[in-house]
Order: C-alpha cells, then structure tokens, then sequence
C-alpha cells in the first residue's frame, strides 16, 4: 500500500521485465518495471467477501433446512445448522451424498423431471416427501431458486416440514368421512372399550356418541355372542382383517339387529396394534325378508329340490318353466338357474332327437300322459345319458295344452352297465380289441368260409419283446397306455377283413383270410414288424419295442382254431428263441422247445423247496494288486432230470411268471449269510455282489428286505455290493433315485451290470452316484484285436475315472485282455483268466491263496455268470 501526494492512499501492483543487449562477452542485462494501479479491484474484492461473509452468516442463521445443490450432478454443496439438525445427517455426510439419497426411490424420476426445468424467479411452494437418516419419511414444503454458486449451476432450497399439518388434514378429513357415514363406524380397545362412535352408530343403535364413548363393547352385544367378540379380538390381536361377517346386535331399546361385519386392526406409529375398528350395516330387513321366504318355501323344497327325481314343467311350445336341481344335474348343469338361463327350448336343446320329442306330445294329445318311456337326452357338455320320463299335459279350461309336467330318472347306468357287460363278453377291456371269445366266433366262421373255397388262412401271433421293461421301468399305466397304442397301430394296419384280437398281457392275434400261400403270410408278417418297430411315444416316454411272430397256417398246420392258435404261439417262441424282432413259421421242433419251456417252468416252481437252486461265486480281482476284492453270487439250477440248466434258460421264466421275487430273496439271504460264516471262520472279509432283478428292485419294502436280511444274518452293509442293470436305472428315475440314495444310507454300495449294452447315457451316472460299473464281456471279448471294442471299452474307463467310480471287466479269459486293462488303468477283473466260478467248499482256500492263479487257461470257453 501506498500514499499519495494528497494524503490518500492506494495499493499497486508491479511486474519487473529482464531486456538483454549485446554479444559475446558484452551482454548486458537491464529490468524494466511496470507500476499498475490497482485500488479499484482490492475494494472489490473486498465488498465481495464482506458479502459472502453476511451470506454465510444469513444461510446459516436461517431456522428452515437449507442447502445449495448442484444441478448437473445434483451433489450437495453447502448446507445449514437447520438441515443437518432437522435431517440427522452430519455436514460431511451431506456433502457425499446427493438430493436423491433423501428422496424415496419412487420418486427418482419425478426429481429428475423437476431439476430439468429451469428456474427463472422464486418458485412457488411445492409439496415433497425427503428422508430422514433415521428412515423416517417426512411431507416437506419447498421454495428454490438457481444461482450460480463458485462457477458451478446451482441451486438454493429452503425447506419447510410439513408432516405434522397433512396428517391433521387427512386426519380431519377421515374424522369427516366416518361421521357422515350411514354405516355405524366404531373404534374400540384391546380392552374391548369404545373409543370412537360415528353418527351412523348413533341411529343404528340408539345410543349418543356421549352415552357409548369409554363404555365397553358389550352394551350392544347379546350375552350369548360374548364368546363370540372375544374370538375377534383375539383374531385382531394377531393382525387379521374380518369381512362381511354376519351377526346379531341389540339396541338401546332392547330390539334385534341383524348386522354385516367388518373388523381391521388400528395401529400405532410405531405399528403395534392398539385397537380394532369396526364397520356395522344393518342388514335386519334382508336377513327377515330372507327368513321369511325361507319359511314359506321350506315345504315345497323338500318335495321339489331335495328330490333324487328330477321334477319339471314346460310350456306348450318346450320353454321351460320350472325344474327342480335333480333335473338340471342330470342334464349337466350346476343348477335349475343355469338350465333356465341357457336352455329355450326342451325338444330342440335337450332331447338328442326332437322326433322323439314330438312322438311324445302326440301321444299326451291322445291319452293325456306317457309313464316309464325311455330317452335319451344330450347334457350341457354334449355327453349323453338316457332317463326315463313319466310325463302328463296340463291342460287350461278351453282344453287346450297349456303346459307339461312330470319326473325324469337318470337310467345311465343300468344301460351302460348292460352295454359293458355285453361289450366285456366279446372285447377286451383295454384296448377295446376282440377278445379270445370273440376271436374263436370269427376264427371257426372264417375256416368254415376257407374250407368251402378251399381257401388258406393264417394266424399271426403276435408278442412284444422286453414289454416287461416297460412295466418295471415306467410302471403299468404307462404299460397299459402303451398297450393301447399297440392296438391303435395294429387296427390302422390290418385290413378291414383280417381280425386283431388280444389274447391277454402283451400277446395279440391276427387272423388273415384269403392267403394264397406261406409267402403272402410271411410279407404280411415283415409288414407287421416294420409298423411295430416305429418309435411308440407314450406320456413323452420315446419308446421302440420289436415283436416276434408265430405263423401257422390252415390246413397244412392245424384243421381247427385251437391247434392253429396252439401251433402259432409255438412258432411264436420259436422266434424269441432265435434272437427276437422277427417271425417263424411253425414246425414240429417248436413244438418241443414250447414244452420244454412249461417244464421248466412247472419244475422251476418246485426247485426252491427241492433245494435244487444253489450259489457259487467267482472272485473279483484288483488288478493292481492281485488282491480279491470281491465275490460275485452266481445262481445255478441243477435240475434232477435235466441237468444244470443255464442260467439264461430259467432266470427269464422266473421274472415272467413272478417267481423272481422269492428266488431273489433267498438268493440275498444266502449269499449274506455264506459271507457273514467265511468271516465268523477267520477269512478276509470282501464284499459279495448280488444281482438285483427289475421285478425285484420295483417291489414295495424292497430297502426294508435288505436291512432285515442285513440284520439277520449279521453282515455289516459294506460288504454287501447290489448290482443293477441300466435299463432299471433309467426308467422311473424319481422312485430309482429314491430307492439308491436310500440303499446308500443304509452303507450298501450300487454297480452297473453289463454298462454298455444299454442306454449307456454318462448323465445318469452322475445323477445316481453308483459306486462301480461292470464292462461288459462282449466288449472285453476282442478288445486286444477289435479297434471299436478297444475305442469302447477305453472311453468307459476314462468316463468312470473322470466320475470317480471304480470299473471292473467282466469276461477277461486271457493276457491280453488282461495287459489292455492293465494299461487304460482298469481298476479290475472278473474272469477265467483269474478264477472260473468255485462252490462254497473252494472260496476258503482262494481267499487264503492256496489255489494257484489258472493263468495257462487263457483260452479256456465257459460262461461267466
């Protein structure tokens, strides 16, 4: 600062200048300095802070909330004592965070809108509702106004809280509404005491709000509803809401009143409930009028309504008049309003046919009533029913029909019941095909017509193969459904003069007549195969299902339908004999092999309680170690007159005739309790593996079957292995994922037979969890020379490692099989490069080792199971 000549003083500023002359040795530098005035701008600046200082002061004194905001990023910029007092927030907190963070949600995009506009002057009040840090909602009041605040677009709100005045408007409002309602409103505590008491109550019920207000609710209650108001006081207590509930009050005069209810909970700020309110209306003249009418009809309905008849009048020209609820369910409606609403005229809307409809009114022109005749009428949802209808004209005093009255009775029933019985007689109940009875009527017309016109005729006898799958993996009504659909296709490919017929569970009949020769029975027979290997779709199961067929043919095979139908079935397992999914025709040798089929099937019932079925076990080595891992149960059957009989003979007639089920439980049991004594000897224990049937697997309390026999012969779960087949696994998965987790908790452990012949699908490995897989023999048979059987039997092996299970080979025979598994890691083997199947007395010295590895019968042949 500096003084003038005059005294006064000023402030300047200056700004020195460097100027460099000369060359060489001989620069010389000079400074040039510039003196600038600059008096005029401190004062300025000066007047401009002395003014933000009485802006702050003003801002911050003000008692309403106040603060600055950015418009763009709508932060938060300066706030008063007022806003951080009023909202909770600190000023720091303000000032990170933005307008938005004490608005609700909800009201984002109308903030958004609102900041867009721009403000040109002080704007109007406008109305808001902010939060507080607490999350207490508040209705606000504001007034704004932009300015430009430090170089940023700004703007300036003051905020005035208005909560306290809205909820006394709305609360005056409401006090408004309740007193000019016609309907009684009243407010009572938990304590049952009236708080409250509109003018509607005052004239419902007789009482001042002055003489109810602080009485309790039972001045208006009957001594008999008390129990009543004290179960909806309990009820309000828990929060719940009442309505339309309907009830009886007094008066003050002592005068019943008939009332509809409804009762809400009141609640306090902090939403407990204090009390309950109520909504009365009177509905005394409704509830008599009703009473009234009731009384008056209740003789008249017992007789019209509660009738099983069904009662009725029509007019002249079939309008209906009149009819009771008998009438209208026996048509298909819900009830005689229904019926009346809908139906203009009996004959044309009811009968199935109107002429019959017309011979009755002549016949009531005639005599004058028609008793018991039978009609059948067409229902609502276009079913039919047949009644029987007693009908009688009511006439008017010049004689003339002025209406028809009478009684209808469903006879439904009784005729279907007699169409069944007669439909039962010749038609298989299933799949609506002829049945053996029916069949054996055409059969014998047919040769008498064949013998005549000296004529062939052919039988095709038809069985669907592994149809026992279906049944066991998805259960019989998928069966029968799928029964239905081989029907279905059998009647679409036959021609209109052949004969289909089922002759019971999953075998069929065809009759061809007019066959020239064997060869036009055989085209029609590979015609036949072709439509039944077409994929099945049944409740979005795909399914494909081969069949084989016995052909016999008239004359040269049979004279009368029972041998052709007993030489057909023969030449029918004749196929299934040589492979399935195909036919053969019939032959003296087929004729033995079914024969020897019943015989093993009428012994085999017998071969339990004969001792006649017996286990061995082949040794399940660890390849790594040469350790015996495990025994595999293996049944045998030695038949007293036919010798051993393999196990791929009889194991088929047991699960076909339901045999399986006890053979499979002493099969369990004997094998448990042979391990349980090799254990109690002091031998090593190992698991015994036991294969599980289908049939057996499905049947109820098969889980409780396995701890019994667990339980009984003393074996721990863990040294008992259950092996099962793919096929079962796939199909019904719910109840087979069931079944195994609950075989798994009880400690057993779960393998896969022959993996590989099936589905072979990875996924339901991993869905189930089974503890090993069993590859196949005749993927092991060549698997050292066959490149796919090497491809097969090595990406089983890696699945399984990848998956964690445990892979053993059945069928191994020789060393190079063995040297192939040993490479791909195979965990190990079953086989007669190891061990053949021994007898109990033989395993004690195996598990010891005293029996030398058969190493030299590499090639030996022989079965494995």
């Amino acid at each position: 600062m500096n003084r003038r000549k005059d005294g006064t003083t000023y402030t300047e500023e200056m700004t020195i200048t460097p100027v460099t002359h000369g060359v060489g040795n001989n620069v010389e530098t000079q400074f040039i300095a510039i003196m600038q005035d600059t008096t005029e701008r401190r004062r300025a600046q000066d007047a401009m802070a002395e003014s933000e200082r009485r802006y702050r002061s003003l801002f911050d004194s003000n008692p309403l909330p106040t603060w600055l905001f950015a418009r763009k990023s709508l932060k938060f910029l300066a706030v008063n004592e007022a806003a951080i007092r009023h909202y909770g927030f600190s000023r720091l907190e303000f000032l990170a965070m933005t307008i938005a963070d004490i608005r609700p949600e909800a009201d984002t995009p109308s903030l958004l809108k609102a900041t867009a506009k721009r403000i040109y002057s002080l704007q109007e009040a406008t109305t808001w509702k902010h939060r507080k840090k607490d999350g207490t909602i508040i209705e606000v009041e504001i007034v704004a106004h932009e300015m430009d605040f430090q170089g940023i677009d700004a703007e300036l709100v003051a905020v005035h809280d208005v909560t306290e005045r809205k909820d006394a408007e709305r609360t005056n409002l409401l006090a408004a509404i309740v007193d000019s309602a016609a309907d009684a409103i009243i407010s009572k505590s938990l304590e049952g005491v009236i708080t409250s008491w509109n003018k509607g109550a005052e004239q419902m019920f007789g009482y001042s709000a002055k003489e109810a207000v602080d009485r309790h609710i039972t001045l208006i209650i009957p001594p008999d509803r008390r129990d009543e108001e004290a179960t909806i006081l309990e009820r309000v207590k828990r929060g719940d809401h009442i309505e339309n509930f309907e009830t009886v009050r007094f008066r003050k005069d002592g005068t019943q009143l008939y009332i509809s209810l409804t009762v809400s909970p009141v609640k306090d700020g902090a939403g407990r409930i204090v009390g309950a309110s109520k909504v009365a209306r009177d509905i005394t003249e409704r509830k008599r009028g009703l009473e009234a009418l009731r009384e008056a009809e209740e003789k008249y309905r017992a007789i019209f309504d509660e009738s099983v008849v069904g009662i009725f009048q029509v007019a002249a020209d079939g309008r209906p008049l009149r009819v009771n609820r008998a009438y209208a369910e026996i048509h298909g409606y819900d009830s005689p309003e229904q019926l009346l609403a809908e139906v203009s005229n009996v004959a044309l809307q009811i009968f199935v046919d109107p002429r019959r409809m017309d011979e009755l009114g002549h016949a009531l022109d005639e005599v004058g009533a028609v008793r018991g005749t039978e009609v059948e009428v067409q229902r609502r949802d276009g079913t039919r029913r047949f009644v029987r209808a007693n009908v009688r004209a009511v006439r008017d005093k010049d004689g003339n029909i002025a209406l028809r009255e009478g009684t209808v009775e469903d006879i439904t029933d009784r005729k279907v019941a007699e169409e069944r019985v007669q439909f039962l007689a010749y038609y298989d109940a299933l799949t609506g095909l002829p049945n053996r009875s029916l069949l054996q009527d055409r059969l014998a017309k047919a040769l008498a017509a064949a013998r005549r016109q000296e004529n062939k005729l052919a039988l095709l006898y038809l069985d669907l193969d592994r149809f026992k799958d279906i049944n066991d993996s998805l259960g019989h009504s998928v069966g029968d459904l799928f029964l239905q659909e081989v029907a279905e296709r059998l009647k679409t490919w036959a021609r209109e003069q052949d004969t289909v017929a089922r002759l019971g569970g999953d075998e069929f009949l065809i009759m061809l007549t007019h066959v020239k020769d064997a060869p036009d029975a055989a085209v029609a027979a590979e015609r036949l195969m072709d439509a039944m290997t077409a994929e099945f779709v049944v409740q979005g199961h795909p399914l494909n299902i081969g069949c084989s067929i016995g052909i016999s043919i008239f004359p040269e095979h049979g004279a009368d339908a029972d041998h052709l139908i007993k030489n057909a079935d023969a030449a029918m397992y004749g196929a299934k004999e040589n492979g399935r999914n195909n036919f053969r025709f019939f032959t003296k040798e087929m004729n033995a092999q079914v024969l020897e089929r019943l015989t093993l099937e009428n012994s085999l019932r017998l071969a339990l309680d004969r001792k006649e079925l017996f286990l061995m076990y082949q040794p399940q080595i660890e390849i790594a170690t040469g350790r015996i891992t495990g025994l595999e149960a293996l049944l045998r059957w030695q038949h007293p007159e036919l010798g051993l009989v393999p196990p791929d003979k009889f194991i088929r007639i047991a699960e076909n005739s339901g045999q399986i089920i006890a053979i499979g439980e002493w099969v369990l049991r004997t094998a448990c309790s042979q391990s349980r004594r090799w254990q109690d000897a002091g031998l090593s224990a190992v698991t015994v593996a036991v294969n599980v049937s289908a049939v057996q697997f499905r049947q109820e309390g098969f889980c409780e079957l396995i701890r019994r026999v667990l339980d009984e012969t003393g074996l721990a779960p863990q040294c008992l292995e259950l092996e099962l087949t793919e096929s079962l696994l796939l199909a019904n998965a719910d109840v087979t994922f069931s079944v195994i987790q609950e075989l798994k908790a009880i400690g057993l452990s779960v393998a896969i037979d022959d993996f590989g012949t099936g589905y072979s699908s990875f996924n339901y490995l991993r869905q189930f969890r089974v503890s090993k897989i069993k590859i196949d023999r005749s993927f092991i048979k060549d698997v050292a020379l066959n490149p796919d059987d090497a491809a097969i039997t090595s990406a089983i092996i890696s699945m399984a490692k990848s998956l964690k299970l445990k892979v053993i080979a059945e069928g191994v025979e020789n060393e190079a099989q063995m040297s192939f598994l040993r490479t791909h890691q195979c965990d190990e083997i079953q086989g007669y490069y190891f061990s053949k199947p021994l007898t109990v007395d033989k395993i004690p010295d195996k598990l010891r080792g005293d029996i030398p590895e058969p190493h030299l019968r590499a090639n030996s042949s022989g079965g494995q199971t």
